[in-house]
């Protein structure tokens, strides 16, 4: 039997409770009586508003009316990157099945989608650096060496895959994590990330049908606070770990109400 490293993290101060009161918004969210009509229309505006916040995330910053337009979209270094983040977008669905019995494939096919326009070498993408050379956009540094990044890595495919008690929201805040801090490609790894932390919520079915601004919610709680925590989990102390599960429980939280309101300003067909 695999051990359970992830569970006792639940232990950790406040992220049981951080964690319920997350559950309990997304579970509104799910069990409104709207989406049955609805809901293709919210799943539009939810993978608009999560792509324009990932991207903006990591430097990506263009207006959501763009994104809307496809005026994102354009033929400059900041257009391809916005193509990229949106092919990813427009893949979570298909990830679901995949992530539970091969995450690394997945991880591979989602960087494969977002940098394909901006890592010059096809050789690379998908695939793991060897060297220290990574773009680093929230300026993280403390890079993980090659071997501890690649023997990291190969620890996020036992915790996808055992059969953990842990609550699904810890594991996602966990893959989330390791990936920002690992940095296992030269470029786009804190949005594999992101897109990682979504999909594990949809394999897990907390948010299986891809519902929640998460990513969204991130960016409207803060860049400099997702920053701090990025670097609170890098830490790798107790408290460092705990602020981090705290924080993208909040997000889940906040995401479930931004998606919400999204939900309550959509006409009834």
């Amino acid at each position: 039997m695999r051990q359970d490293f992830i569970s006792p993290l639940v232990e950790l101060p406040g992220v049981a409770d951080s964690i319920a009161n997350a559950r309990s918004k997304v579970d509104a969210l799910l069990w409104d009586r709207s989406l049955r009509a609805k809901g293709p229309a919210l799943r539009v505006e939810v993978s608009r508003h999560n792509a324009r916040a990932s991207a903006a995330i990591d430097g990506i910053d263009i207006s959501l009316s763009a994104w809307s337009s496809g005026d994102a979209f354009d033929d400059s270094p900041i257009g391809r990157s916005a193509a990229g983040v949106w092919r990813l977008e427009e893949s979570l669905r298909g990830q679901l099945t995949v992530w539970s019995s091969a995450p690394m494939q997945s991880l591979a096919r989602m960087h494969s989608l977002v940098a394909a326009d901006i890592v010059d070498d096809p050789n690379r993408l998908g695939r793991p650096r060897e060297g220290s050379e990574v773009d680093d956009p929230l300026r993280i540094k403390a890079l993980p060496d090659v071997n501890s990044m690649k023997i990291r890595l190969s620890g996020l495919t036992e915790i996808a895959t055992s059969d953990s008690g842990a609550p699904a929201i810890v594991e996602a805040a966990i893959i989330h994590g390791e990936i920002v801090a690992l940095r296992p490609f030269e470029w786009g790894s804190g949005l594999v990330a992101r897109a990682a932390m979504r999909v594990v919520l949809g394999s897990r079915g907390v948010d299986p049908d891809l519902l929640v601004m998460t990513d969204a919610a991130m960016y409207s709680i803060g860049r400099p606070a997702y920053v701090d925590a990025v670097r609170a989990y890098v830490s790798g102390t107790p408290e460092g770990v705990a602020r981090w599960i705290r924080f993208c429980a909040e997000s889940v939280a906040v995401g479930a109400r931004l998606s919400a309101d999204q939900l309550a300003e959509i006409p009834a067909p």
